[in-house]
């Protein structure tokens, strides 16, 4: 994927024009774990709305494999921070309904099920594949929408923020699943995230966003530590407390 010169803004009625995001410009290599971090507000989430095609930049291109990114595309699976699950239908049969909606599907029903019962594995919820969202904690919740995406195999993964309403206990644990996710499906992933620790787990680079307006890349940074990781190994490597501290500091303004 290749961004070059994006710039995002809005019009506000009393203020005019108010910048969000400056010129931007990266490229992501296939198979890499991208996460963007940064101050609120300074248009994290409208860079990777602006990636999934569902906003467009003021100036500026992205391309996907040489093909600009102007609408949503099954190229692209994105998990928000909230799960959207459709709540009279069960765990598999939410992720079913996604795979009947995307034109590539030519499987039979059971073919279909086959394959969402694979993809709630994965997020260890076979044991509720009959339950409905109601039925389900937060967290699993969450699960079934990431075995959603997952399901649609898209090329790119977007996840916004895909664990900031869980507590603590659960936002590890989905972290430890997600991570275990990345070793299992090579795939790109694009994260936005409030959260140093959980960038520095997942990624393979961290872009670091200042502040607004016209917010912009501040730091582009390789994470050393090889795969797969482990969250004790990581908390007694010396490199892990500089490089989280570096962040926290830029993130600051320290």
């Amino acid at each position: 994927m290749k961004i070059e010169g994006i710039t995002k803004g809005f019009n506000d009625r009393k203020k005019g024009f108010q910048p969000v995001v400056g010129t931007t410009d990266v490229d992501i290599h296939e198979g890499e774990f991208i996460t963007i971090i940064g101050p609120s507000g300074c248009g994290k989430s409208t860079i990777l709305k602006m990636i999934a095609g569902l906003e467009s930049a003021d100036e500026g291109t992205i391309r996907l494999a040489g093909r600009p990114i102007d609408a949503p595309s099954r190229e692209l699976g994105i998990v928000f921070q909230q799960h959207v699950l459709l709540p009279w239908m069960s765990a598999r049969q939410n992720v079913i309904f996604a795979l009947e909606t995307d034109p590539r599907t030519k499987r039979s029903k059971q073919e279909l099920a086959s394959l969402a019962d694979e993809y709630l594995d994965l997020v260890n919820l076979s044991h509720a594949a009959d339950r409905r969202p109601h039925q389900l904690s937060g967290g699993m919740q969450q699960r079934v929408g990431i075995a959603r995406a997952f399901a649609l195999e898209p090329q790119v993964m977007l996840l916004d923020e895909p664990l900031g309403a869980l507590d603590a206990l659960t936002r590890h644990e989905l972290q430890l699943q997600l991570l275990d996710l990345c070793e299992k499906q090579k795939r790109t992933f694009i994260m936005v995230t409030h959260d140093v620790d959980e960038a520095l787990l997942l990624s393979d680079r961290i872009l670091v966003m200042g502040a607004g307006p016209s917010a912009r890349i501040v730091h582009d940074i390789s994470v050393p530590f090889s795969r797969p990781r482990e969250v004790e190994n990581l908390d007694q490597d010396p490199a892990y407390h500089e490089l989280r501290h570096f962040l926290l500091n830029s993130l600051t303004g320290h």
